[in-house]
């Protein structure tokens, strides 16, 4: 399982120090972007990822939780940016958001709310690199996951195999509520990824926090999905 790191959840005075911790690790760094109206929060914008490019050449995953993402999506790809997920309430035409994103060189992701069914991400499968399915109302840490997720990870990795062209087919990877104890149903689930914040930064070892994650086998009938995390018990905090 692919681990997107969270920086959200990293030092927020020493964002460099943990990228280069982890620079050889992780499969990317997640960028949560509010504005204060979509999430009532202020946190990273273009400049931030401008620096971080400077400092590392690992993916950088930048997801706009911002009332009009239209307005900043070549920002954020003049800074860097190598993935832009949007949410389709924000976007008054999400097919054309997600188009554009492209078209800047850029991977589209699509964000999947804990409201919305997975038939609305199926429906704009051809158009995104990645669906990321919420597992947590978005801008809030600290929630339990929504129990309803590994199965909506299912439905859509059951869609995508049912559309052929894997290769053309989006990444399925979750945001929100990423524990180690909700970690290996979303692997037995068969989603490609998470994005994992004191997880791996509440972690005596955030290098091994990743490597366990990426230990964790995907799909149905897998016993080793139920691997307790073995880095050092005890390691991770239940924050974030």
């Amino acid at each position: 399982m692919q681990a997107y790191v969270s920086l959200w959840s990293a030092d927020l005075l020493d964002l460099g120090a943990a990228v280069d911790r982890l620079a050889e690790v992780a499969d990317g760094f997640h960028l949560d972007v509010f504005d204060g109206h979509a999430v009532p929060d202020l946190l990273f914008g273009p400049d931030v990822v401008a620096a971080l490019r400077d400092r590392t050449d690992g993916l950088l995953d930048v997801h706009l939780m911002v009332a009009r993402p239209d307005d900043w999506i070549d920002r954020f790809a003049d800074a860097g940016a190598d993935l832009i997920t949007v949410h389709t309430s924000a976007c008054p035409d999400i097919r054309t958001t997600l188009r554009t994103i492209r078209s800047r060189g850029v991977r589209a992701g699509l964000g999947l709310e804990t409201h919305e069914p997975t038939s609305h991400a199926v429906a704009h499968f051809g158009d995104a690199d990645r669906v990321l399915v919420m597992g947590t109302v978005v801008g809030v840490k600290g929630c339990d996951q929504d129990p309803a997720t590994p199965a909506r990870v299912e439905e859509l990795v059951a869609a995508r195999a049912e559309g052929g062209a894997a290769g053309s087919a989006p990444q399925v990877v979750v945001d929100g509520g990423i524990r180690t104890h909700t970690v290996p149903a979303l692997a037995r689930a068969g989603a490609d990824g998470v994005v994992p914040g004191s997880l791996v930064f509440g972690a005596g070892d955030p290098v091994a926090a990743v490597r366990w994650l990426h230990a964790l086998p995907a799909g149905p009938g897998d016993a080793a999905g139920d691997t307790e995390y073995s880095p050092s018990e005890g390691d991770v905090l239940p924050r974030g």
